[in-house]
């Protein structure tokens, strides 16, 4: 599957953003014009300090945005997320990411499961974490927060996803723990991971980019080598990376049948 992270910057307004992701996109195209998969980062728009005014309503105007770029380019898109107001209610808001596909249509979202620190205020969880099938593979998408929780990605893998797509906005410093979070999940899951950040300061916060893919260089099945692609640190940009879901797929076989589920081991705690 041949897939890239948007690595945009978050700008003055959505009009300069709106400009800047589809220059991001046209750039890629031209130099990767078979590109299956684009992601944008989780947040890709400037935050009002008002918080009840960052809400649109449901497949607003970001939504249409985007719809609009995967038809123009005529290739698949998820959106990064998006703060969305359902039903017209005040009580019915959540972070969620569009899947597009090239004609522009919608396949699905998926809703952010586990809401971060400020975000439990203002937001409903999701609770269905959903499998979209692209040509003969399966991808699950996991909101930043989500990847934190071992639980979740593991659902994925074991529900038949070959690859997760992390839409995120991990500021500078939690960077590094971020990046062990990703392997930790590549690795225990023998499962790819797109993990697109976006670039740009919200108020006191700065985010540096450094998008990742994670995928594995193809050769002994033990000990499996990871192999990295990172996108660049405090400017905008794309990665890029044709990443085989083939050979995952054995080595998940093998891992998937190796763990001992918990039900099967007796914890004797001892005083």
């Amino acid at each position: 599957m041949k897939i890239a992270c948007i690595q945009s910057r978050i700008l003055e307004n959505r009009p300069l953003c709106y400009n800047h992701i589809t220059e991001l996109v046209e750039n890629l195209i031209n130099v990767y014009p078979n590109v299956d998969f684009i992601c944008l980062p989780e947040r890709w728009v400037p935050i009002n300090p008002k918080i009840e005014r960052n809400f649109q309503n449901e497949r607003g105007e970001d939504y249409l945005f985007i719809k609009s770029l995967a038809k123009n380019f005529e290739v698949n898109i998820l959106s990064g997320a998006i703060w969305e107001k359902r039903n017209n209610s005040d009580e019915d808001k959540f972070i969620t990411c569009y899947y597009f596909d090239k004609n522009g249509r919608e396949i699905g979202r998926q809703d952010k499961i586990h809401l971060y620190t400020y975000e439990l205020k203002y937001f409903q969880p999701g609770d269905t974490l959903k499998i979209f099938k692209f040509s003969d593979f399966y991808f699950a998408i996991l909101i930043c927060f989500d990847m934190a929780f071992y639980e979740t990605p593991r659902l994925a893998a074991e529900n038949g996803a070959d690859i997760l797509f992390s839409p995120t906005q991990i500021r500078s410093d939690g960077m590094d723990n971020w990046k062990i979070y990703l392997q930790a999940r590549v690795l225990e899951n023998r499962i790819p991971v797109l993990a697109c950040n976006s670039v740009g300061s919200v108020f006191d916060r700065k985010f540096r980019g450094n998008s990742q893919i994670i995928s594995f260089k193809e050769g002994p099945m033990t000990p499996s080598k990871l192999k990295i692609l990172e996108g660049p640190i405090d400017k905008s940009g794309y990665v890029f990376d044709d990443v085989d879901l083939h050979f995952p797929r054995k080595l998940r076989k093998i891992r998937l049948n190796e763990k001992i589920h918990k039900e099967s081991i007796e914890v004797l705690k001892i005083d």
